[in-house]
């Protein structure tokens, strides 16, 4: 009896991963990037420590995109920057909610150095502040821009996977 339900439970597998590999799933994250847009220079701005750059590495290689220096397309993060803002007050006029928002600005060379792409993007969040606790929401704050960055640099990823490749 157990060998049957061995096998029954066997060829249910089989049957799972073949119709889940049929419908086209893909991990969360992975892009299908063609192979004349694997070679990429990175480019970031020099006069601020930059912190989209490593997420925005880490996405790259992740998909196989190889990060040199003087071939291939070119990526450059024009501008960068972050702020917060007082979203809501309360009855006694305290701050209740911040908004932050990080706005980035990139241009995608082609091999030849004509801009074949200009974004400027932008992610929002909004968090609730209580001044009693100002350690644990300057930590939700600083954990917020980290998933913002990693949202930026998966909008950066897909924008540049989407691009038509120039042909010879």
């Amino acid at each position: 009896m157990t060998r049957c339900q061995n096998r029954f439970s066997a060829t249910l597998l089989l049957l799972c991963c073949l119709l889940l590999s049929a419908c086209g799933f893909h991990l969360r994250g992975s892009a299908d990037i063609a192979e004349s847009l694997r070679q990429l220079t990175l480019i970031t701005p020099e006069r601020s420590r930059s912190q989209l750059e490593p997420v925005l590495r880490r996405q790259l290689e992740a998909n196989g995109v190889i990060l040199n220096s003087g071939s291939g397309y070119t990526l450059q993060i024009i501008s960068e920057s972050r702020s917060r803002r007082e979203a809501t007050l309360g009855a006694n006029a305290d701050i209740d909610e911040y908004e932050l928002t990080t706005k980035v600005s990139f241009e995608v060379k082609d091999p030849q150095g004509t801009p074949v792409l200009q974004r400027k993007i932008l992610a929002e969040r909004t968090y609730d502040y209580d001044s009693d606790k100002e350690t644990a929401s300057s930590a939700q704050e600083a954990q917020l821009y980290i998933e913002m960055d990693q949202q930026l640099a998966n909008q950066i990823l897909r924008f540049y996977a989407n691009l038509k490749p120039a042909t010879p």
